[in-house]
């Protein structure tokens, strides 16, 4: 066992910590003194080891009929009495701490077994030290000057050596730093917490416990709980250091249980309006550290601004993992901001942890990541306002590199949001594979987002761009909201989106699923078109009942709305339905004039459908689109014909083809370009009513139209273009021009257009050679008619 788990110090320490070393190099036992005692105690404690010279030793207690009787049971034999004549040199002595501290007459080649609850162990005399000080954990100095020095098997040191209770009632705060000190004196190690609950007294900016580099925290899992006292008011952090304070490095805190006591710290004031920090309540904190890992924590109840904040973008190689955060609003102003886990740095993760907090407890935020690069992945919140907050930084350069992957987020309103940092742009992001359920209506914010920027107010330095971000493979699931309130902001609510004032550049949003989107399912662009969103790749995603919120302003319910300049964009094989029996939502895909300009931009392949009509699909006149479906079409009866079916519309600039119909060689027209769009049949027994300046109609019957019609209101001589169907109301393209305030007739008004080509060949002219004039004029007057016949003359 000699001289097991020893770390040698390292080389490069400062003029305190050399001094510390001095004080405390012989805390563990030196091997070549060890060497010198006798042969047969060393035998003994390596053959039995600790724990079964610690059994030994409790067993002495039932041997007292033994000993009345002269005899020596298998405890006597081995602790027996340094002083005692009877029993051979070098053997075990079970005593307490308060009897070597008493002692008078230690047994150099003696082994005492410290046998106090909690702070059992092997101690040894040393003759040759008489500087070391008394630190209750590793060095115990008798009243005679004695010292006695533990023997550490590894390189793991239980606070309850030092004198921590872990009883729940005890202030262990000191001794715990104690411990720490020591361990870090001696070039690190572990700092063991056995199972119970050790009581802390943070307080303000002047108390804390303090980690040291090398000095790693271990506790048995959430049985050892670290729990600040009852009242213990303001406090910065618990374990934590400030930021002009050295670097902390290659440390890990693991296993333990962190209860803020929140219920039970009456006089705090958790406030962000505050002038000063000390309020903060951080459970870990380091402003510059290096290589620090917090793994299978359990952080319950949490209360902070932050709980885990390790915040320093020169800083690196952080990992949170494994660990469990329950949030409960503490004492102090109501609904303050706060963030379970703040990383800011080069190089950090964190995965696999989980996030709750009960409705009405007020959690803002599960996890932020800044700078990166950064992996946030497999970790689930619920009842979260934020799941992960994405924000680039002064050290983020040319990419920050983050990836959100594989994670659950259950009653959100931001899920997933993005954020620049001043001019810093925010540039590689891929976030993929992420479940979101966003819970709009129950908590009721103003605004809401699945994924995308953040649609809140920002600083007006904050002018930084969003480029080459990667949306893939994620399912957003938002509640239904039918009853419309009053602090929704309806244009910053989208599934996935963007709509900042400033440039979007190389985005691809593909192969997600977007239900229940109230208002946009996708949303790139702004209201005041600031900004060029370019390079735009939406394609293959699914959108379900997008646009179901009864809006003021239509213009933003839209599965798919791009806003601003527009340049590059290709929006194809996305599937776009609506679910209700009556419509709710308006539009498909939005690209309007109002909305902005259009370069280069293609909607293709969209696969679109309503159960009553609806999904308007309103494009710029630059949009490229499926030319067979927006230019195209074909009848099986001319359009002159009174058979041709009531109801068929058509619109301006399409080309009808007829096919299959029979047709008169020479004269039957091959197809028709439409001048106006049109209805063509007779609509009767239907009514209307509308106000001014209004887009919305109400019919007495809408049973017999389609979305896509047109008709004409006869109050007013209006002609309008029906763009969705709810119930019997009906959604037109244009305000109302004038008061229908009565019933009035509604009729379809009919397209207008020209024929173009004709169908067969003319017949052969006879010969007409050899005839008289009046025969020559009857077949110039035929040949006029087959120039009429093509359009080619018109008199």
């Amino acid at each position: 066992m000699e001289n097991a788990g020893y770390i040698e110090p390292q080389r490069r320490e400062t003029a305190e910590r050399t001094e510390a070393k001095r004080r405390t190099e012989t805390f563990r036992p030196d091997p070549d003194r060890l060497a010198e005692q006798k042969w047969t105690r060393r035998k003994l404690l390596a053959a039995i080891g600790a724990a079964g010279a610690a059994a030994v030793a409790y067993g002495a207690a039932s041997s007292s009929a033994a000993a009345e009787k002269g005899g020596r049971d298998v405890a006597d034999a081995v602790y027996g009495s340094c002083g005692n004549p009877n029993m051979p040199a070098g053997d075990f002595v079970k005593t307490t701490i308060a009897e070597l501290r008493s002692n008078t007459a230690p047994c150099p080649d003696a082994i005492y077994f410290v046998v106090d609850p909690g702070r059992e162990g092997h101690f040894y005399y040393d003759p040759a030290d008489t500087a070391s000080a008394d630190n209750a954990g590793l060095v115990l100095v008798s009243t005679s000057g004695a010292r006695f020095k533990r023997i550490v098997e590894n390189d793991r040191y239980s606070v309850k050596w030092f004198g921590a209770k872990g009883d729940g009632v005890t202030d262990d705060m000191d001794v715990i730093q104690s411990a720490i000190d020591v361990v870090y004196a001696l070039g690190g190690g572990t700092v063991f917490f056995p199972k119970g609950t050790y009581i802390v007294s943070p307080s303000m900016q002047t108390r804390r416990i303090v980690p040291k580099s090398n000095v790693h925290l271990l506790g048995e899992g959430p049985n050892s709980v670290i729990r600040v006292k009852d009242d213990a008011g303001d406090y910065w952090t618990i374990i934590g250091n400030f930021q002009t304070w050295p670097k902390v490095s290659n440390v890990s805190i693991r296993g333990l249980r962190f209860d803020q006591n929140p219920s039970g710290n009456t006089t705090c004031n958790i406030d962000h309006r505050r002038t000063d920090f000390y309020w903060t309540q951080f459970c870990i904190s380091l402003f510059d550290y290096e290589n620090i890992v917090v793994s299978d924590c359990t952080f319950d109840p949490i209360c902070g601004w932050n709980t885990v904040v390790l915040n320093n973008a020169q800083s690196k190689n952080a990992v949170v993992r494994d660990c469990s955060f329950r949030f409960v609003h503490a004492r102090g102003f109501d609904g303050y901001d706060n963030s379970a886990v703040y990383m800011n740095g080069k190089s950090h993760t964190v995965t696999n942890c989980r996030f709750y907090a009960a409705p009405g407890e007020k959690a803002i935020g599960a996890i932020e990541t800044h700078a990166g690069q950064s992996v946030v992945s497999n970790n689930v919140t619920d009842g979260y306002v934020t799941g992960v907050h994405i924000q680039a930084s002064e050290t983020s350069g040319e990419h920050a590199d983050m990836t959100i992957a594989g994670n659950t987020f259950t009653n959100a309103v931001h899920a997933i949001q993005f954020w620049p940092f001043k001019e810093h742009s925010l540039k590689n992001v891929t976030v993929s594979g992420n479940t979101i359920s966003l819970a709009n209506a129950q908590k009721q914010r103003d605004m809401m987002v699945g994924i995308g920027a953040f649609p809140g107010y920002l600083p007006t330095d904050h002018t930084g761009m969003f480029e080459n971000i990667t949306i893939t493979g994620n399912t957003i699931t938002c509640e239904e909201e039918f009853g419309k309130r009053a602090n929704l902001l309806e244009g910053f609510c989208y599934g996935i989106g963007f709509v900042r004032e400033t440039d979007v550049k190389n985005v691809v949003i593909s192969n997600n699923i977007i239900k229940n989107a109230p208002i946009a399912a996708i949303h790139i662009g702004n209201t005041k078109k600031v900004g060029t969103m370019s390079d735009l790749r939406i394609t293959g995603n699914v959108i379900v009942n997008a646009g179901h919120y009864p809006a003021a302003n239509e213009a933003y319910k839209a599965a798919i709305l791009l806003r601003s300049n527009v340049v590059r964009a290709k929006i194809a094989g996305n599937t776009i339905s609506e679910t209700y029996d009556t419509s709710r939502g308006l539009y498909s895909i939005r690209l309007n004039a109002a909305d902005g300009t259009y370069t280069d931009v293609e909607v293709t392949d969209n696969l679109i459908s309503s159960k009553q009509g609806g999904l308007w699909l309103d494009l710029h006149a630059s949009i490229r689109t499926d030319e067979a479906d927006k230019h195209l079409k074909f009848t099986d009866k001319y359009i002159d014909d009174p058979l041709l079916g009531s109801g068929t519309t058509y619109q301006a600039g399409t080309v009808v083809l007829v096919v299959g119909a029979s047709f008169s060689p020479g004269t039957s027209p091959a197809g028709y370009r439409i001048l106006t769009g049109g209805t063509f049949g007779t609509l009767t027994g239907v009514t209307a009513t509308g106000t001014a300046g209004t887009y919305k109609v109400a019919v007495s019957d809408s049973s017999g139209l389609k979305v896509g019609q047109w008709i004409r209101i006869d109050a007013g001589a209006q002609i309008r273009r029906i763009v969705r169907i709810a119930g019997n109301e009906l959604r037109v393209n244009a305000p109302l021009s004038a008061a229908v305030s009565s019933p009035s007739p509604v009729a379809y008004t009919a397209p207008t257009y020209e024929t173009f080509g004709r169908i067969g060949r003319l017949p052969a002219l006879a010969d007409t050679s050899g005839l008289a004039v009046g025969q020559l004029e009857a077949e110039l007057n035929k040949l006029k008619q087959a120039l009429r016949d093509y359009g080619l003359l018109n008199a």
